[in-house]
């Protein structure tokens, strides 16, 4: 299957994949939040989010 490839603009300064402003995660999952239909962009949530200050913790 080909993978898209396409430039992601992040302002979330604390997100571990931000890297001058852009998504560097080698995927990206968006989701609707609560009931699942999103009615607009403030309806979803970028489930591939993890913080900076996450990295180093062992879970």
């Amino acid at each position: 299957m080909h993978t898209p490839e396409m430039e992601v603009k992040c302002s979330v300064s604390n997100c571990k994949y931000n890297k001058q402003n852009y998504c560097q995660a080698k995927s990206l999952e968006v989701n609707a939040m609560g009931d699942g239909y999103a009615k607009t962009s403030d309806g979803t949530a970028c489930s591939t989010f993890i913080s900076k200050s996450d990295i180093n913790q062992t879970y």
